[in-house]
């Protein structure tokens, strides 16, 4: 350990910088990513790290790009390589790298985090077996086996020709010597089969070793392969509630690029992706799918632009990747504005028709054909590929295209997507199916008007002075407060003095102007007092300003409600949050 720490030191950052700056130009890879490669227990020299810059950059390199990397590289090592493949192919993360780049970074630092620890303990592992197999070399040393010696070959035949004895013909003195040497012959042999014995028993004792360096193998296999597996589990924890969260946030709101930019980039880590209420929100997205008069409702609201009634606004002309309004476009030929300029035959004036008719041929007097005006023919085809022949002006008004504004005025439809002030009823009377509706309310308004690029601020009251505030932006904060409030359940009484008295004060500022209040409720509210029904006329008159009111739970409208709204919408579609009748009626 201490030798891999002292190389890893050695790699310092005026040995990285040796490098040649465009060789880390061309990989892409940031200082924070080249410093997490050069402090990887395996990055041993500046060759080693050259090579894991090269792996790394081609990793991201296919993210970006939508594809898994290959399993084939040279690094990571095995199996970290291919558990942490499976894992980015189980969440799906190329279809979200090559939609958020963003992601990118967090990804890949994640990764090499992950690595540094896989490869530290893969050092630990290889550190705890040496040290086990030295102490069993101190403890059991291996035995060497003894050499054997040969027994000399035993004399059992005496005569010349190697027949068998005479044993008639011996002596006394003979036959003893012979006994004798048998004797010897056979203590030879026992000692033979010791030496055998103890050949054998040596053998055995390899063989042991060689099986116990193979179950060590194996179990430091298994342990390697262990300690990637909780890398890949910790990782996957991490990522893969986020990777979920995130696919219903695309699923909800079109545009996704505040979210996912902050001090440094995407932060998978906060709490907005990792909260409760996405699940909430999961449902009611899929509970607005058949709400389409709330969505209507929400349309309605506002009076900066729109199909509705002429007044005089601010013109605006078309541009791409701007908000969403109305803009004047012959693609939908309503009416005759007066005369321009275009290339259109068809709605060309008669003088211009003069030019290609004085080019034809034509019959001379005496009946022969009589070539025409080629100066009057080439005039009109070069005034038509100019786009220069008077036409009537024949236009109308296209509806929710990106468009900005001018500076000047004209008399244009302007009757909608404006600001939109929610004021939502959350009492005890609005628990059950009327708090889905409410809540699925707040999700609507919050993704038209980011959809629709307008600003939309809400105010959730239940008893007096109990008022809550969120403004619907599709940003960090205003997101995490929103799903906080799909957890919220309802409760308290009800006072609809001071959520009118905050609208009210807010469409004092310039930007909120031309915003239109929506109040969601039971109906079950007191009238309000005569001081904010005064401020609501002078608002009316001097702003313009509708009150829209939406009935959740009855039919029939209060006196109050009548006092408050301009217009009245009873909600109907109870089915479509899966509500009885006797669930929300009285």
């Amino acid at each position: 350990m201490q030798e891999a720490a002292a190389s890893t030191s050695a790699i310092e950052q005026r040995d990285i910088d040796v490098l040649n700056p465009l060789f880390w130009r061309r990989l892409n890879l940031d200082d924070g990513l080249r410093q997490r490669l050069s402090e990887l227990p395996g990055t041993k020299n500046l060759a080693n790290l050259a090579l894991r810059a090269n792996a790394l950059s081609d990793v991201r390199g296919k993210l970006v790009k939508g594809l898994l990397p290959s399993p084939a590289a040279e690094w990571p090592d095995e199996p970290f390589r291919s558990a942490f493949l499976a894992s980015l192919n189980k969440m799906e993360m190329p279809r979200f790298t090559r939609r958020h780049p963003q992601l990118l970074d967090p990804l890949l630092k994640q990764m090499l985090t992950l690595i540094h620890d896989f490869e530290a303990k893969m050092e630990e592992l290889a550190e705890q077996q040496q040290q086990q197999e030295q102490q069993q070399q101190q403890e059991s040393p291996m035995q060497q086996p003894q050499a054997g010696q040969q027994s000399e070959d035993q004399e059992s035949r005496s005569g010349a020709d190697g027949g068998e004895p005479d044993w008639e013909e011996m002596s006394q003195e003979q036959l003893e010597e012979m006994m004798e040497r048998q004797g010897q012959s056979q203590a030879q042999g026992g000692k033979q089969m010791e030496i055998s014995l103890e050949e054998q028993k040596g053998s055995s004792a390899q063989d042991s070793d060689q099986q116990e360096q193979a179950e060590q193998d194996a179990k430091m296999e298994e342990a390697i392969a262990k300690a990637a597996e909780e890398l890949i589990d910790k990782f996957e924890e991490q990522w893969k509630p986020a990777m979920e969260n995130l696919e219903e946030a695309e699923a909800v709101f079109d545009d996704l690029d505040e979210l996912m930019e902050g001090p440094v980039g995407y932060d998978m880590s906060h709490a907005v992706w990792h909260n409760a209420g996405w699940q909430e929100m999961k449902d009611l997205r899929k509970k607005l799918e058949n709400l389409k008069e709330l969505r209507e409702l929400i349309k309605k609201l506002g009076r900066a632009s729109g199909k509705g009634p002429k007044r005089r606004a601010p013109q605006e002309v078309e541009a791409r990747s701007a908000r969403r309004g109305v803009i004047r476009s012959s693609l939908q030929p309503e009416e005759t504005a007066g005369l321009t300029r275009s290339g259109d035959l068809s709605r060309m004036l008669p003088f211009e028709a003069h030019l290609l008719a004085a080019g034809w041929p034509r019959d001379s007097a005496d009946g022969e054909p009589q070539e025409g005006n080629r100066a009057a023919r080439r005039l009109h085809m070069v005034r038509r590929a100019e786009r220069g022949l008077m036409s009537y002006d024949r236009t109308g008004w296209l509806e929710d295209e990106p468009c900005k504004p001018t500076g000047r005025l004209e008399y244009r439809p302007a009757a909608e997507l404006g600001p939109v002030i929610v004021c939502l009823d959350t009492s005890g009377s609005m628990a059950g199916a009327r708090e889905t509706v409410a809540k699925a309310v707040a999700l609507e308004a919050m993704r038209g008007a980011h959809r629709q690029q307008r600003a939309c601020y809400l105010y959730a009251f239940s008893g007096p002075q109990d008022v809550k505030e969120l403004e619907l932006k599709v940003d960090t904060a205003s997101l995490l407060e929103l799903l906080n409030f799909m957890r919220y359940s309802f409760g308290g009484g009800t006072d609809v003095d001071r959520p009118l008295e905050l609208s009210l004060d807010r469409l004092e500022q310039r930007d909120w102007s031309q915003a239109d209040i929506l109040m969601v409720t039971d109906g079950e509210i007191a009238p309000p007092s005569e001081d904010v029904l005064k401020r609501l006329e002078v608002a009316r008159k001097d702003l313009g300003l509708e009150v829209h009111g939406l009935l959740v739970g009855r039919s029939d409208t209060s006196p109050a409600m009548e006092q408050v709204c301009d217009h009245i919408n009873v909600f109907k579609s109870w089915n479509a949050v899966g509500a009885s009748r006797y669930d929300y009626q009285y």
